[in-house]
């Protein structure tokens, strides 16, 4: 007689997912931070503009991944999509009014998200983040190109 083979699972389920580990949690918390405040001394290139937009979708997917969180990483793509609205009318990566505190509100939010998300859901979300801002930035250049 034959055994049947009952075919694994791809992942653990959500709770028993490895977690970020904390050196992964640092950098991120870093990268955040570093963009964050470049915008806010006003010194930020096209390039921190990119980041921030990448880190808005990316933590945002995550949220929607998880359901959590989601409410609060809506204004952080809203924050993302000002800062590139007024890039492109001024040439200049910059806050203004509330939304530096905004913009803080939203590192917390990130960074714990980063907290509770598992490998495989950062991993899904950055790779989901990274299609769009590459298809957003081809677009760019073939406009540019024109």
């Amino acid at each position: 007689m034959k055994r049947k083979r009952i075919p694994r699972p791809a992942l653990p389920p959500p709770g028993l997912r490895p977690k970020l580990r904390r050196d992964q949690l640092r950098d991120l918390a870093l990268c955040h931070i570093q963009a964050m405040d470049s915008i806010a001394r006003g010194d930020a290139q096209s390039s921190t503009l990119w980041q921030v937009a990448e880190a808005a979708l990316v933590w945002s997917r995550a949220a929607y991944l998880m359901h959590i969180g989601e409410a609060e990483m809506q204004a952080q793509l809203e924050l993302a999509l000002s800062l590139i609205v007024r890039y492109k009318r001024t040439g200049r990566v910059a806050f203004s009014g509330p939304e530096y505190q905004a913009a803080k509100a939203g590192v917390a939010v990130m960074d714990e998200l980063a907290e509770h998300t598992d490998r495989a859901t950062a991993l899904a979300a950055c790779e989901w983040a990274d299609r769009r801002i590459s298809a957003v930035r081809d677009a760019s250049r073939a406009r540019a190109a024109a």
